[in-house]
């Protein structure tokens, strides 16, 4: 990819989503909307250095996004330990699909100022020239529904992704959909930490460790999604909304968060040493007990958008804007 033909295209993008555009020593592009700075970077050639680089530089301020043709699985990885976000072709071919129906759709939206949408707000097209015409966005949902809203007291994730936008995702791949509500899923959220060193004949072993992850509460699926700003209060739409109960007991998440601990921090060590003229290899497993692991969990909720197309259902994450699954349905059940 071109990185000029990049750079101009994601300064656009953020320009559409209402941020200002300045420049930074450590970037190609900065994006700011209030008290939000994303540093923006290309890198025709991604490696852990120059990603652990970036990674230091910018968490102290803001948000990092890294863009590339493509990134293997470590970087990913890495990326993702770090609190970076990547923008690989496909990715960024989603970000443009993304402004540009978003664009289109703009067109029609009754409301001329853009300040004053907030997330849950929805904007109605007029009607289109096709067959039946499309009617409104939703054919199940009034716009007015999710005009007004309510703070309720929800530990969860903000809502980055609004009604629009979301709706914009899932008409690229589901079609025009029936209908569209809000689902906060229960998460178990868990940080954790511990210093270990083990000896092992004449050598020291360090089993230390650190990190943070979710446990789905409904699955029980682990997840290695890293979510910032979390919040006590959460601004919620006054209908089509609905906060789904943990199914996962606390308990049951400690323990399968603890086993994942000790089989992710589990280190083989091989130690030789002379005996007579003979060199003897002698292997041994270490893993950190349980006792010795600060573990804190709490649940947490992460806002979902799910919208029903005419066969297929579309979960949106409404944090990062993530599709995180499209689902058959039977078009029956649609009465």
């Amino acid at each position: 990819m071109h990185k000029q033909a990049v750079i101009d295209i994601v300064k656009n993008i953020f320009i559409y989503r209402g941020y200002s555009i300045g420049s930074s020593e450590i970037c190609d592009l900065l994006a700011e909307k209030g008290s939000e700075h994303i540093f923006i970077k290309f890198e025709k050639d991604p490696n852990s250095n120059n990603i652990r680089y970036f990674s230091n530089t910018v968490k102290r301020y803001g948000k990092g996004i890294v863009i590339s043709d493509s990134f293997d699985e470590k970087i990913r990885m890495f990326a993702l330990d770090d609190g970076l976000t990547l923008w690989d072709r496909g990715e960024l071919e989603t970000q443009i699909g993304r402004a540009v129906l978003g664009g289109v759709l703009e067109k029609y939206d009754e409301y001329h100022d853009a300040k004053e949408r907030t997330v849950f707000s929805s904007k109605e097209p007029v009607e289109v020239k096709e067959p039946n015409a499309k009617n409104a966005v939703l054919k199940e949902s009034s716009p007015k529904e999710y005009e007004k809203t309510i703070k309720v007291m929800l530990r969860s994730v903000p809502i980055n992704i609004g009604k629009l936008d979301a709706l914009s995702i899932a008409e690229a791949k589901i079609g025009l959909p029936r209908s569209q509500e809000l689902k906060f899923i229960p998460v178990w959220y868990y940080v954790y930490s511990f210093n270990i060193q083990k000896k092992f004949k004449s050598r020291m072993v360090d089993l230390s460790g650190a990190g943070e992850g979710f446990i789905h509460a409904i699955t029980g699926e682990i997840l290695l999604n890293k979510y910032r700003d979390i919040q006590d209060n959460t601004l919620m739409p006054t209908q089509n909304y609905e906060i789904q109960q943990p199914l996962v007991q606390k308990n049951d998440a400690l323990t399968k968060t603890i086993n994942y601990i000790i089989r992710e921090h589990t280190k083989e060590v091989r130690l030789n040493e002379m005996i007579g003229d003979t060199i003897v290899f002698e292997n041994r497993m270490f893993a950190p007990d349980p006792a010795e692991i600060d573990l804190k969990m709490d649940i947490l909720y992460i806002p979902i958008w799910e919208l029903k197309g005419k066969r297929e259902i579309i979960d949106i994450n409404g944090y990062d804007g993530h599709i995180m699954a499209i689902k058959l349905y039977n078009d029956a059940e649609m009465v």
